[in-house]
């Protein structure tokens, strides 16, 4: 369980380094093409911002589940101990002198 939860984010984190090398530097001028690539890198920003918060969020929902599990784990473990009952106290009798 835990090793397919750390390769999925290995792959995502890997995945999203890559879309970050994509996008390029930004073009000096105000020439209509230096306009459209720095549109272009903007766009490809954006889209990076998009996914690293996609990232955050499945982050937030896979610590979300390992925390339930871990909970419910935890509970099976309680409920699995057996139940203590207190003894039942019977005073001795006394007997006047």
């Amino acid at each position: 369980m835990f090793k397919s939860t750390a390769l999925a984010t290995g792959i995502i984190i890997i995945s999203t380094g890559l879309a970050q090398a994509a996008c390029p530097s930004r073009v000096p001028g105000s020439t209509p093409e230096a306009i459209a690539a720095n549109q272009q890198r903007i766009l490809c920003l954006q889209d990076e911002a998009r996914q690293t918060g996609q990232q955050q969020n499945y982050d937030i929902q896979l610590k979300s589940m390992q925390n339930t599990l871990r909970n419910m784990q935890l509970q099976q473990r309680l409920d699995s101990l057996p139940k203590f009952t207190p003894p039942v106290f019977q005073p001795k009798p006394t007997f006047p002198n």
